[in-house]
């Protein structure tokens, strides 16, 4: 085997070090996104702030940090309230 090879076959070696737990860490960062994506727009978010917001809310994008629930309803039920307009 040439110097040339060697040096190549090791190259493909510390990439493929780095890759492949790149590739694991990305496949199971974006798992959970895919299943949160699929269930959104039957999800209403109950912000810290008490608000419920569902998807015809103009802040429901922005909210980040909140407990799901099903419905409206449900949420108003567990002491949540509509947006101000």
């Amino acid at each position: 085997m040439s110097i040339q090879n060697t040096q190549i076959i090791q190259t493909r070696l510390a990439s493929s070090k780095v890759v492949a737990p790149m590739l694991v860490i990305i496949s199971l960062a974006s798992a959970p996104l895919t299943a949160w994506s699929q269930n959104e727009a039957n999800t209403v978010k109950m912000s810290e702030s008490g608000i419920c917001h569902d998807v015809s809310s103009q802040h429901y994008e922005r909210v980040k940090s909140f407990k799901p629930y099903a419905s409206i309803q449900e949420c108003l039920d567990a002491g949540g309230r509509k947006p101000k307009k």
